[in-house]
Order: structure tokens, then sequence, then C-alpha cells
């Protein structure tokens, strides 16, 4: 088992080591900018690593 995932392509390629994705995160940005396919690398590549995740999409609401 590797202790780093990676994504992305050539100079925007980003590596992580596992032992950093130890906290709840966020993706977040504007409407085409790539949160889905950043966040289902990242889910395969957690996944592969035999690590559990949990996936929340909260609708749109107003406060």
């Amino acid at each position: 088992m590797s202790d780093v995932i990676a994504f992305g392509y050539g100079s925007s390629r980003v590596e992580m080591q596992l032992k950093w994705l130890n906290r709840h995160g966020i993706i977040a940005g504007a409407t085409g900018t790539g949160k889905t396919v950043t966040l289902k690398v990242l889910a395969e590549q957690l996944s592969d690593a035999g690590i559990p995740i949990l996936i929340l999409s909260v609708p749109r609401f107003r406060v």
C-alpha cells in the first residue's frame, strides 16, 4: 500500500501523504472547476488504500 495519493496532470499534479488526511475536508469551487472529478479521484484512491470515506452533498439552503 502506498502512503501517497496523487491527482492532476503535469505541473498541476498534487501528491498528498495519507497521514495528512486524518480530518474532515471540503472541496469547494465555482461551477465547472473540477470539484466532482477531483472528489471522484480522491475517493477512489482512498478506497484503494483501505481508508473508509463518507461523502455528503448538502442541497442549497438559505440562512
